[in-house]
């Protein structure tokens, strides 16, 4: 939607204002975890979280074919722990993706509040 106020702003304003009105989707959101300055420490913590739960699964695979009870806990027990360190370094990336999507919602909120205010 434009308004008679909307030619106040720049032609690069009106760019970015439309890019910021279409909202991302999940992979989006995932995908700009390894766009910022802190890509390599995601693209760190995701390859540690891979081989855990990649680890974990051999693990709980061969605590599936064990047959005595402390080769079951010798497996069992690095399986849990791997896939819940796993799961753990993953679930700490949702509230980063949050932030992110704050921050395209303040910006979008900044250039609609300069185009009423032009």
């Amino acid at each position: 939607m434009t308004t008679p106020k909307s030619s106040a702003l720049s032609a690069e304003e009106q760019a970015v204002l439309r890019r910021l009105e279409r909202q991302p989707g999940f992979f989006e959101l995932a995908g700009g975890l390894f766009t910022d300055g802190g890509a390599w420490s995601t693209l760190l913590m995701m390859t540690a979280e891979i081989g855990l739960f990649i680890g974990g699964a051999w693990c709980a695979w061969r605590f599936g074919q064990s047959v005595e009870t402390l080769e079951a806990l010798r497996w069992g027990l690095p399986a849990l722990g791997m896939i819940l360190m796993s799961f753990t370094i993953k679930f700490a990336f949702w509230p980063v993706m949050h932030i992110n999507r704050l921050k395209r919602q303040v910006a979008q909120l900044e250039l609609r509040l300069t185009r009423d205010f032009r």
